[in-house]
């Protein structure tokens, strides 16, 4: 299970985004999983919030009922014309059990992950020489050019302004390039406000502000929860880049989780190379898909075939780097 399971995030996807879709609880004793149906023509089963949230999974309380899930699955899956289950860890119990079943189990999109060690020091310690270096001078260095300060957002107010200024930020650096950015549409930021409330209530949300001069130069949108942080998005002041305001950002912020007792911090879906000058290695995810052999279910593997490939090129072009 993972904070895209939780029961605030699902709320909140249900409410902006569950028009025209069914949603389902799947219970056996010791597990759980969360899926929604959807379509007319061709109806689909798949992970509850799928492609907003980026990983899929079950609450396994033991690895034993595992099997029992998978026939609750099973069964749903029966009543559509096909199944996409996208994200799942590629150690979920599930898999192999979809894998027996005839079900077909692809590579999804990793995850890079950074493991941390007990104090921020034994971190330093660990990354290459030039990043050592680097997340040591950049945040003197931006000291003694402007007034620096670094906020989390532990009130309401604050988490309004930090929204506003990730918002802004995000979409002033893609129409720099000519394009917009998945936060221009205004369901996205209705539903990471929605979130972001949410959690802010629970102490789950790690929403970061740096400001050089008073005025917001990078934000980071994080969450904590089940003993590790899960970076969601940021944005960052184009004109700014050569100050590196966000490696500064984020050596604060791995501090923080360091001292809050993270044992992780997931970098969640997208191969950007600055993640793994950070030290974060790859967390394998699988897809799981069955499709009925009727002309429906040959529709539905070719619609969703296509929307994966779209899906992964807007990933690609519009993601956290």
């Amino acid at each position: 299970m993972t904070v895209f399971q939780t029961l605030p995030y699902r709320e909140a996807y249900a409410q902006i985004f569950g028009r025209g879709k069914r949603f389902h609880a799947l219970n056996v004793p010791r597990a759980q999983i969360w899926l929604q149906s959807r379509g007319l023509s061709a109806r689909r089963l798949e992970m509850w919030g799928q492609n907003i949230a980026d990983c899929g999974g079950a609450q396994l309380e033991n690895l034993d009922a595992a099997p029992a899930l998978w026939r609750e699955i099973e069964t749903l899956a029966q009543g559509c014309h096909g199944a996409q289950l996208s994200q799942i860890e590629a150690a979920s119990p599930l898999i192999p059990l979809a894998q027996n079943a005839g079900w077909r189990v692809e590579e999804a999109e990793t995850c890079p992950t950074l493991n941390f060690p007990a104090t921020f020091d034994d971190y330093v310690r660990c990354l290459g020489k030039n990043m050592r270096e680097q997340i040591k001078r950049y945040p003197k260095r931006l000291e003694k050019q402007f007034r620096v300060e670094y906020e989390l957002a532990r009130t309401p107010a604050q988490m309004e302004k930090a929204l506003d200024d990730l918002f802004r930020l995000h979409g002033k650096r893609w129409r720099a390039r000519g394009q917009t950015g998945v936060l221009a549409l205004a369901s996205r930021r209705r539903f990471h406000h929605l979130v972001c409330e949410k959690f802010l209530a629970e102490d789950w949300l790690r929403l970061w502000t740096l400001r050089c001069d008073g005025a917001a130069v990078c934000v980071l949108l994080c969450y904590f929860w089940g003993g590790k942080y899960w970076f969601f998005i940021g944005g960052f002041e184009p004109e700014l880049m050569r100050w590196s305001v966000g490696t500064c950002l984020f050596a604060r912020v791995f501090q923080t989780a360091i001292e809050e007792g993270a044992r992780e911090f997931d970098f969640l879906r997208g191969v950007e190379e600055y993640k793994y000058r950070f030290g974060a290695v790859d967390r394998a995810y699988q897809n799981l898909s069955w499709f009925s052999p009727h002309p429906r279910g040959r529709l539905l593997e070719r619609r969703v075939g296509l929307e994966r490939a779209f899906m992964k090129r807007i990933h690609e072009k519009f993601g956290a780097s």
